[in-house]
């Protein structure tokens, strides 16, 4: 995202705020339009895109005063869970209500849940096969299961639980979300640690040796491994923009 992109942001989240938009309905519209404004490519500019910061955020606002404001439980929350427990997250937050969208640019679960009659939500993780995203999720639609977001070379797949607990399926009372957004657990942690000392290790090793030239080329390429291992954790990790 350009540097004006990020100042017509700022404008529109400040009209918004001003007009009394709530903060998170702030937050969540300005990271909505930034993943719009990332998917139609690097060249786009928002103020071409949206209008003028002014004249949109009155629509915007008219908008909102004229679809009343979300009961708390139907506003969006985005979340992130590590790779070890990505699937006992999606089970837990699905049987709450939480239908998952998308997955966005920063790994996280995009997911809305229906204010009037919620129902549960079954998901299920798979790593894209040699033919493709396209020949999985034939393979998987007739059983009812449609593709919800793509993480790396894993395809998330969701459906109405309904498909097989019927009427059961409805939930009755929903929580509301959880002020937390990541759910990382220890062996992650753990597993990233131990990643990042093995790099460090034999960046170390390859230095005390004296490495020759073609040694110092694997230097070269471990030091990008890190530095690579280091960015994913940080995308993994990191909150809402």
């Amino acid at each position: 995202m350009t540097g004006t992109s990020d100042d017509y942001f700022e404008e529109l989240a400040e009209r918004l705020r001003a007009s009394g938009v709530p903060a998170d309905q702030v937050a969540a519209t300005i990271d909505d339009l930034a993943a719009h404004l990332d998917e139609t490519g690097a060249e786009a500019e928002a103020e071409a895109e949206f209008g003028p910061a002014a004249d949109f955020a009155a629509e915007l606002t008219a908008r909102t005063a004229d679809e009343g404001e979300a009961p708390p439980q139907a506003r969006e929350w985005r979340w992130t869970a590590d790779i070890f427990q990505d699937r006992q997250m999606l089970d837990h937050f699905g049987q709450q209500g939480w239908e998952v969208e998308r997955v966005d640019g920063l790994g996280r679960f995009v997911c809305r849940r229906d204010a009037e009659r919620p129902l549960q939500w079954e998901y299920r993780r798979e790593r894209v096969p040699v033919g493709g995203r396209r020949a999985l999720s034939a393979r998987l639609a007739p059983e009812g299961w449609e593709p919800c977001g793509s993480w790396m070379y894993f395809e998330y797949f969701k459906r109405p639980a309904s498909a097989s607990a019927g009427p059961a399926a409805e939930v009755a009372s929903p929580p509301d979300a959880p002020r937390r957004r990541t759910f990382f657990s220890r062996r992650f942690y753990a597993f990233s640690a131990a990643y990042l000392a093995f790099l460090a290790v034999v960046g170390v090793v390859l230095i005390k040796t004296g490495a020759s030239d073609g040694g110092s080329g694997f230097l070269v390429g471990v030091a990008t491994g890190v530095l690579l291992a280091a960015a994913f954790i940080a995308v993994r990790a990191r909150g809402p923009r």
